[in-house]
């Protein structure tokens, strides 16, 4: 495995925990970054330890230096948790919340329309399951956007 241009497989395992955390971090801020503002945005004890992240994802392609010691996103790839993930920048949500509103807005459609033109069992029993499923994905939603690798970043 080469550490200058390893696969997304080789990623997931190589980038986890603080540096997975830094990472988040970047990409939600697009602008170039220096180790210390990543120090205090990520949370982290010290800058060289920042340092020690950023590095480390410069080694494996992530991130680029420039000349003013400022860190960029160099590479933009999904492992891990980021899997479940979309957008750019500081918006990026779960996946599941697009399908939880979809299925939310049908559901309330075709519920005042099914309740207002008819009442059958076949109705009611295909109400009750567009509910479940509503559930099931707000569910999913909630649950993926607790785990992000950086919940503090909506404070900047």
């Amino acid at each position: 495995m080469t550490k200058e241009n390893p696969t997304d497989e080789e990623l997931a395992e190589l980038v986890k925990g603080k540096t997975l955390s830094v990472y988040w971090y970047l990409l939600r801020h697009q602008e170039p970054l220096t180790a210390r503002e990543v120090q205090r945005g990520a949370e982290l004890s010290s800058p060289s330890l920042s340092m020690h992240h950023l590095e480390r994802l410069r080694q494996f392609g992530l991130v680029e230096k420039d000349v003013h010691g400022q860190y960029t996103i160099k590479r933009d790839v999904r492992i891990g948790i980021l899997n479940q993930f979309m957008g750019k920048g500081r918006i990026m949500v779960p996946r599941f919340l697009f399908y939880a509103t979809f299925y939310t807005s049908l559901t309330a459609a075709l519920g005042s329309l099914l309740l207002w033109l008819t009442t059958d069992w076949y109705s009611m029993v295909l109400l009750v399951l567009l509910v479940s499923a509503c559930v099931v994905l707000w569910y999913e939603a909630l649950k993926v956007w607790r785990e992000q690798p950086f919940p503090e970043a909506e404070r900047d």
